[in-house]
């Protein structure tokens, strides 16, 4: 059994695909400038408006209301959906009372 389960792992790993070569080199070479760089604007300008909420939708107010909508039906539907099983299981549960099981 133990030779069995040697033989699976091994060939499991000659045949596991490889990371592709995609031609941008390792992670760990990636220029660490541009990284910081982004780290940066996004430190001043996104955690800027995050400190202030009114400032964070002036210049988008659609996309901002479009945003909290779809937020709004993502969490009515999971509540409707969260109501649906309970009373499914109510049901369920009265059913098999009514069986006698």
């Amino acid at each position: 059994m133990i030779f069995r389960a040697i033989f699976w792992v091994g060939l499991v790993a000659l045949l596991m695909p490889h990371e592709p070569n995609l031609g941008l080199g390792r992670p760990a070479s990636l220029d660490s400038g541009v990284t910081s760089e982004v780290a940066h604007w996004s430190k001043e300008t996104v955690q800027s408006n995050l400190a202030h909420p009114d400032q964070l939708c002036r210049y988008n107010v659609g996309a901002c209301a479009g945003g909290v909508s779809l937020i709004d039906n993502f969490r009515a539907a999971a509540v409707r959906s969260l109501a649906d099983i309970r009373t499914d299981i109510e049901q369920n549960g009265r059913a098999r009372k009514s069986d006698g099981s």
